[in-house]
């Protein structure tokens, strides 16, 4: 004997996780200098690379997260500030560079929270900004 499991839709709003996904680019992260919200020199090719992307008319429309992160070097407070004014200044370039509306542009800081090497909080890739389509997870839960 062999255990299926099936689902019944009864609701045509449905949008299926497998439906052709809008256009993404391989870039989620934008790293940081210590203590600094600046754009280095070596954000700026993938800034642009991202900035054209979110510019395809397939993602018009789309929302787009943009977090801020930071190593756990510093308290809360001075973490949490820097996360979110990252997050500003990646928001702000592509607004300004790539005339993309600031309404569908989410910036959002984490301070310390949620590093990317958690073996080593203090380590410099935690120090990033992370870009999230949010449009594609908000069809593919409906």
């Amino acid at each position: 004997m062999r255990l299926t499991r099936s689902l019944t839709l009864d609701n045509h709003d449905y949008v299926l996780a497998s439906a052709p996904s809008k256009p993404s680019v391989d870039l989620h992260e934008v790293y940081f200098e210590f203590n600094s919200a600046e754009i280095t020199a070596e954000a700026e090719p993938q800034l642009r690379e991202l900035g054209a992307a979110l510019r395809d008319p397939r993602l018009k429309g789309s929302n787009i997260s943009i977090g801020g992160h930071t190593d756990a070097i510093g308290g809360d407070a001075f973490n949490q500030r820097l996360s979110e004014r990252r997050a500003a200044t990646i928001k702000w370039y592509l607004v300004d560079n790539f005339r993309l509306p600031p309404a569908n542009l989410h910036a959002v800081g984490y301070g310390r929270q949620r590093p990317k090497n958690r073996t080593d909080l203090f380590a410099p890739e935690n120090r990033r900004v992370e870009i999230v389509n949010e449009t594609a997870r908000t069809q593919a839960q409906r």
